[in-house]
Formats: C-alpha cells, structure tokens, sequence
C-alpha cells in the first residue's frame, strides 16, 4: 500500500477511455485502455491511480490490451461505495465487471493481472476468486498483512506491530479530520521521512483528497487471511518483486507469499523501496514486461514463469 510521488497532474488522455458499469449497482470505476491482443488488467497503490502504469503501457501496448482503472476512492472514480464493508472483493468485483464489460468472451480468454501494493492485493484475490481466468498475476509488493497474523501463542512479528501502528494513526487522524496529517504520516512510512516535502502542493493535496479510503484499505489487507490449501489455486507463475531497500512489513508478506504460491518466482530491484514502481518506474517496467511478455505468447501453465 503506497502513495503516488510521481507528477500527480492530469495525465494525457490515452486512447478509448471506457465506462463500465459495476455489479451489484455499484457505481463504474473509471478506466483507461490502450493496444490490442491479450487482455492485461494493472492495479494500482493505495493513493495513486492509473497514472502509474504509462511505463508498463509503453512496453506492453504493441502485444496486448493494456487496461488501467482507477479504484474505488482515487483518480477519476467514484468513492468508496456507501454502505458496503471494507473487504478486498469491493475494488476486485468492480474490476472483473470492468473486465467483463470489455472482454464479452473473458470466460474463455482469460486475462494476466499486474499490481503494486495494494492493487498487487486486489490482484490476487481476484485470483484466488477466478483462478480459471487468470493466465498470469505480477505482482510488486502485495501488502496482504493479514498474512502476518502469529497461529495462536506464537509471537507476534515485530513487522506487523509496526504496520498496525501506522495504520492505528492514519485512521484515528482521518476520524479527526485531520487529513493532512494523515496523508504526511501515510507518505512518510511508505516513502521516507522526507517524501512529503518532496512533493508539489498540487500531489500533496491529491493524497490528502484520496486519504479517507485509506483506513478501508487497511482493514481490508488485514482482514486478508485465506486459507493456506486455498493458494495451491494459483497454478498460474506469479512474478513477485519487491525492492531491496522496502519496508519490513512489506518485505515479511512477500516472504511469506513466496512460501505459499505454488508457482512463483522472485526477483528484487536494487535500490527500490515500496514505491519501486514510482520511483524505479523504467527499472521496475523492465523486470515485469520480460514475464509478461512471455506469459502472453506462451499462455497459461506454471512453465511460463521459467
């Protein structure tokens, strides 16, 4: 879960920006769609947007459909939904209906998944909900910490005290009103003490417009505990990256993932926290278009990956 740094103005319009109604009559995440061939659904960090994809896009457009929402709370979509719980099925159902709406024959296409934290999360629940569609999931930092949660007596990991401490106090600042601080404290544990001076007054006022749904993501990532046999599921490769300078709380999920997918590979950018993506974006683009792109000719299978 992370916050955009990169230039938070409005982006240039890429080709076919598409509505698509969600299931349930909840309100249509807005949506960004550029190329042709094999459908690729990339998901973004807590506080970002689509936005943070144009690299990725760049690599990928001449051989797929490169589709980019915005979820719920954040860039041109509407907030989160009044009265719905704060679970990861909210941003993931909104996503296959977008996925639907473009794809009439997604049953039997299937699609590949990229997310960055928080939308790395919603991927693969959307996976573990749909394994037979999913042809291949890559993924940068999913910040499930539910997985972190000690089997009872065990001791609790010193990473998962240190992110309930930082969620505790975004959300009792966003209960207060007190947005600003909130969206500094959020900022500074994902980007570093100095990251939100860092940044323009016009990306500083975005992440405080964005930050109310950030409590609703936390809950939903720690409320995120699947059974352990549940991700034998995932017979698809899953390309997990992580940075080699991240946060411990980060880095603790993706070592556990990487005891749990059945059929995953690793690979860790140099110099990369957790906002990799952002700020190691042509690094990051790089390391993931490769698997992609071979996921993509190859089609689904755990061989994929190799």
């Amino acid at each position: 879960m992370s916050t955009l740094i990169a230039p938070l103005a409005r982006p240039e319009p890429l080709p076919d920006t598409t509505p698509a109604s969600a299931d349930d009559d909840r309100p249509a995440l807005a949506c960004q769609r550029r190329g042709d061939g094999p459908l690729v659904v990339c998901l973004h960090s807590s506080t970002g947007s689509q936005g943070q994809w144009r690299a990725l896009g760049d690599r990928l457009a001449d051989r797929a459909e490169v589709l980019t929402p915005d979820l719920y709370g954040h860039g041109r979509s509407p907030a989160w939904p009044a009265g719905v719980a704060s679970t990861l099925d909210v941003d993931a159902g909104a996503v296959m209906s977008l996925a639907r709406a473009q794809r009439p024959g997604l049953a039997r296409e299937g699609l590949h998944l990229v997310g960055h934290s928080y939308g790395a999360a919603v991927a693969l629940r959307i996976a573990l909900r749909h394994p037979q569609l999913v042809r291949s999931l890559t993924v940068y930092e999913p910040v499930l910490v539910g997985l972190l949660a000690p089997e009872a007596g065990a001791p609790v990991d010193p990473a998962l005290d240190e992110i309930r401490d930082i969620a505790r106090s975004v959300a009792a600042l966003v209960r207060a009103g007190e947005l600003a601080t909130a969206a500094q404290v959020f900022v500074a544990y994902w980007g570093g003490a100095g990251a939100w001076h860092a940044m323009s007054e016009v990306q500083q006022a975005t992440i405080v417009h964005r930050i109310p749904t950030i409590p609703r993501h936390f809950d939903a990532l720690f409320a995120a505990r699947a059974d352990n046999r549940l991700w034998q599921r995932l017979q698809m490769p899953v390309w997990l990256l992580h940075g080699s300078a991240t946060r411990a709380s980060a880095r603790a999920v993706a070592e556990r993932l990487a005891t749990l997918l059945p059929c995953v590979q690793r690979e860790q950018i140099a110099g990369a926290g957790h906002l990799g993506p952002i700020t190691h974006a042509a690094a990051v683009a790089d390391a993931m278009a490769l698997p992609l792109a071979a996921s993509l000719a190859a089609g689904a299978g755990c061989e994929t990956a190799a």
